[in-house]
């Protein structure tokens, strides 16, 4: 028999993402979640302190799921650009898997907590220094710093959250890895290395 204490806490995630994607999370009252989860106030304060604490918690796990995956993709993996490729296709395939996810770790984010927030720029920084290592590559006195990965970044994350708000992940194809990842190598390592990403073929979905 299942654990009735995990199955209100699944319930309530169910409840959040679909909420989330319906009306967004600045609409998004607790009655509403609890009436949705069938779950009761008491019961929802034994797990979360309000609203925000479970949104976070919730979130938690989405970039932890993520990144379990991303590192089963780069395992193996030892070059810069191949590693990044590996977590850049892992993250398209993991947000395409659940649009309700994508929507809340990418959009309705910005409306949450501040342990949400928090939890955001942890994320955001550790995908902006797996884009730094690209300093190290181009190497030299001139070699792109930790703003450029921040810009590179920056422009990853507008393009995930356009395909967010516009809930269109499910035809979001492939193809917008290679001119991703293009815009990442031309700053490190020229034209040349960036053209060469348009010609490289996905690796294989671990999750088929």
């Amino acid at each position: 028999m299942s654990d009735p204490a995990e199955a209100e806490v699944a319930r309530l995630r169910e409840a959040l993402l679909e909420l989330c994607a319906e009306r967004g999370y600045k609409k998004l009252k607790l009655r509403d979640l609890l009436e949705r989860a069938d779950v009761d106030e008491p019961a929802f304060h034994r797990h979360y302190a309000d609203l925000d604490a479970c949104f976070a918690a919730v979130l938690e796990e989405i970039y932890a799921e993520f990144f379990a995956r991303a590192q089963e993709a780069v395992e193996g993996v030892s070059g810069w650009r191949d590693r990044m490729r590996a977590t850049a296709y892992a993250l398209l395939r993991y947000l395409r898997g659940d649009e309700r996810v994508a929507r809340l770790a990418a959009v309705e984010v910005q409306y949450a907590g501040k342990r949400a927030q928090e939890l955001f720029q942890e994320t955001f920084l550790r995908l902006v220094n797996l884009l730094d290592e690209g300093s190290e590559e181009a190497g030299g006195p001139e070699s792109p710093g930790l703003a450029t990965a921040i810009g590179i970044g920056g422009v990853v994350f507008a393009r995930i959250q356009e395909g967010a708000v516009k809930g269109e992940f499910e035809e979001f194809g492939e193809e917008e890895v290679p001119q991703l990842m293009y815009a990442a190598v031309f700053p490190y390592l020229g034209a040349e290395a960036a053209e060469e990403e348009l010609h490289i073929p996905p690796p294989p979905d671990l999750g088929a």
